[in-house]
């Protein structure tokens, strides 16, 4: 979508005053290698998308704030002045109305407005829908505030925050991270204790990176995911029992043996080895070494459904679907699990059959079509 054709999105909604209308984009994003690391004080290695959400803002003259999204087909009215809390029957535009609320409660003066929001990417597939509305409302009336040039880093701090602690999901940062921060035809590697960043080309050859959504959606509120989150802590609990660690995925294997809860033991057992692939596949991508590559894919599949028990059928199977494909790398599922996506590295040349294949062979085992398609790297988020 450019910006004429989000312009006339947002008219036809809220109708033309005359006054100006701003216009942004925020990515969605892929989680290469590195899942559930953020929280844990790991590394991470996800990348921006080409597909996200577009956002549109114009301001009113009253305290009117009006929030519409297209995909949702529904429209969220409440007062600037009032005080914001989280609101099931407000749905999507929870997350918005945090971020306006954070605002507010750093002393910014905020008039009414109407926002709109219009995306190509699919909720609740794991490619991060939540931050990236976060990231783009922060973005936009951070914009409007004067706050340039934009401290991104800030920004996806602020959106975490706000999914933290206004929506209540305990995610970590890389989400809202790789948003901000995200570079065309690079990953964003990050070590999310020291908060230092850089970014890796994504050198493996000749191959594309295939996003699968299995289509069968997931809400992180709903979810285990604050289960695991808890997990993790008390398992981090155990071992500072003996001595200091600031994270659990910083770790060690010999620290596995301070934890007597046998659950509790493969919950860590996955941080800590996950944050060591992320490691070793940085030396693999920096040599181009693809056998390393799919290796480390490959495991780190088998820890997130062993230890951390985050896959679920339709995940698993379509791993192993493409895993049969002629021409493919490796697979595993990405995001925080319970549904959504997973990924596929998969020769050029064989991509049309690779796409024409794992759906049949998908729906014949589940009975649900999955939607597959071809993960162009982009920017962070930006104006249009």
């Amino acid at each position: 979508m450019n910006k004429e054709e989000l312009i006339a999105k947002f008219i036809e909604q809220f109708g033309d005053t005359g006054e100006p209308i701003d216009c942004y984009f925020a990515p969605g994003r892929v989680n290469i290698i590195g899942e559930h690391q953020d929280y844990n004080g790991g590394h991470v290695f996800p990348a921006a998308l080409t597909c996200g959400i577009w956002g549109a803002m114009r301001l009113r003259d009253d305290s009117k704030v009006r929030l519409y999204s297209e995909n949702m087909e529904a429209t969220v009215v409440v007062d600037i002045n009032d005080d914001f809390v989280y609101d099931a029957k407000h749905d999507w535009a929870n997350y918005p109305l945090g971020i306006i609320d954070y605002l507010k409660k750093e002393g910014h003066t905020l008039s009414g407005m109407d926002l709109f929001y219009s995306g190509n990417l699919p909720a609740g597939a794991g490619l991060s829908s939540s931050a990236c509305i976060l990231d783009l409302t922060g973005y936009m009336l951070w914009s409007h505030l004067g706050m340039t040039p934009i401290d991104r880093t800030k920004l996806a701090e602020m959106a975490q925050q706000v999914e933290y602690n206004f929506v209540g999901v305990k995610v970590g940062i890389m989400d809202q991270f790789a948003i901000s921060h995200g570079k065309e035809g690079h990953g964003v590697l990050l070590d999310c204790t020291a908060m230092e960043f850089k970014h890796v080309p994504l050198n493996w050859g000749d191959y594309h990176l295939i996003i699968m959504n299995t289509n069968k959606k997931r809400g992180l509120v709903d979810s285990k995911f604050n289960e695991r989150k808890g997990e993790c802590d008390a398992a981090l609990a155990e071992i500072r029992k003996h001595h200091p660690l600031s994270g659990l995925s910083l770790g060690t294997i010999e620290d596995l043996d301070l934890i007597e809860d046998e659950v509790l033991r493969r919950r860590a057992r996955h941080a800590i080895t996950e944050n060591l692939r992320v490691l070793a596949f940085m030396d693999a991508l920096n040599a181009g070494d693809t056998a390393k590559i799919a290796e480390i894919i490959t495991a780190s599949h088998e820890s997130l459904r062993n230890d951390y028990e985050v896959s679920g059928l339709e995940l698993d199977t379509i791993v192993e679907i493409a895993r049969k494909q002629p021409g493919c790398l490796a697979s595993r599922m990405t995001g925080a699990g319970f549904g959504g996506c997973a990924i596929a590295l998969v020769a050029s040349d064989k991509v049309t059959a690779f796409k024409e294949a794992v759906p049949k062979l998908y729906e014949e085992a589940i009975g649900t079509v999955p939607t597959l398609y071809d993960a162009e790297i982009g920017d962070g988020v930006y104006d249009l």
